[in-house]
C-alpha cells in the first residue's frame, strides 16, 4: 500500500512523469520517507551529497555559512519542490548548503547514484532535468543581480510582486508562510530595516497587514515604488 501511495505522489512530479512504469515502479521501491519536526536537519552543508529530495508536506529552507560565520537563506522550499538534484551532475559530491524544516515536514529521498542509473535510459527525464536546472540558474543570475544592484525597497516590492503571481490571488493578498526573519535573511537585509519598509508601504497607504496576511491595496503604487 505504500509503495502505490509513492507511486501516484512521485508520478505527480515532472521529474518522474517521462519514466516508463516499470521505471517509476523501481524509484518507487527504494524511495524513503522521513517525517520531519520543526527546525529539524535533513542535511548538513558539507555533507556527502548521496540523496535528492522531494517536499510532500511542510516547507524546508535550505542555508548556506557565510565566511563571517552567519546563516544565509538561500532559499525556502515548499510541497511538490525538489532540492539537491542538480548536486548529482557536480564534480565535488558534498552538498553546498543545510536543509532544515521550517515546520513539520514530509519528504521523499531519492538515492542519486541510483537514478542517475535510471537516467540513463529514459532521455525525456533528462531534457526536463535540464530545463528545470537551466530556469533555476535564470532565477539564481537575476538574484544576484537583485541582491547586488538593487537597494532593500526594491527587493522588499519585488519579494511582494512575485508572491503575487505565485499565488495568483485575484484580491491581491499574501499569504506569509514564513516567519519575516526568514525572510529578511532570503532578502539580504537586516530585520529591522524590512520591518521598517513594511511600516513605510502601510504609511502610504499601499498595504496593510492583517496578521500574517499582507492586503496589497494598490498593486500599481507598488510597482512604481520599486
Amino acid at each position: 500500500m505504500l509503495d502505490e501511495l509513492k507511486l501516484e505522489q512521485i508520478k505527480k512530479h515532472y521529474l518522474f512523469s517521462g519514466l516508463s512504469e516499470k521505471a517509476l515502479a523501481e524509484v518507487a521501491r527504494i524511495t524513503k520517507l522521513s517525517e520531519l519536526e520543526p527546525d529539524q536537519h535533513l542535511f548538513f552543508q558539507g555533507e556527502k551529497a548521496d540523496h535528492f529530495y522531494l517536499i510532500l508536506s511542510g516547507q524546508i529552507k535550505l542555508t548556506r555559512l557565510t565566511p563571517d560565520g552567519n546563516e544565509k537563506v538561500i532559499e525556502i522550499l515548499m510541497p511538490g519542490q525538489t532540492f539537491a538534484e542538480a548536486v548529482m551532475f557536480m564534480h565535488k559530491d558534498d552538498y553546498p548548503v543545510t536543509a532544515t524544516s521550517i515546520s513539520d515536514a514530509k519528504v521523499f529521498s531519492f538515492n542519486s547514484k541510483h537514478f542517475l542509473g535510471i537516467l540513463e535510459e529514459n532521455p525525456k527525464t533528462c531534457l526536463s532535468l535540464l530545463g528545470d536546472l537551466a530556469l533555476r540558474l535564470r532565477g539564481r543570475l537575476n538574484e544576484i543581480e537583485n541582491l547586488t544592484m538593487k537597494n532593500a525597497t526594491y527587493r522588499v516590492v519585488r519579494f511582494f510582486l512575485n508572491e503575487l503571481e505565485k499565488q495568483g490571488e485575484t484580491n491581491s493578498r499574501v499569504e506569509l508562510s514564513i516567519q519575516k526573519q526568514l525572510i529578511a535573511s532570503r532578502l539580504s537585509i537586516k530585520p529591522e530595516t524590512l520591518s521598517r519598509i513594511f511600516h513605510t508601504l502601510k504609511d502610504r497607504e499601499i498595504l496593510e497587514t492583517q496578521g500574517k496576511t499582507i492586503i496589497i491595496k494598490d498593486v500599481d503604487k507598488l510597482k512604481s515604488f520599486e
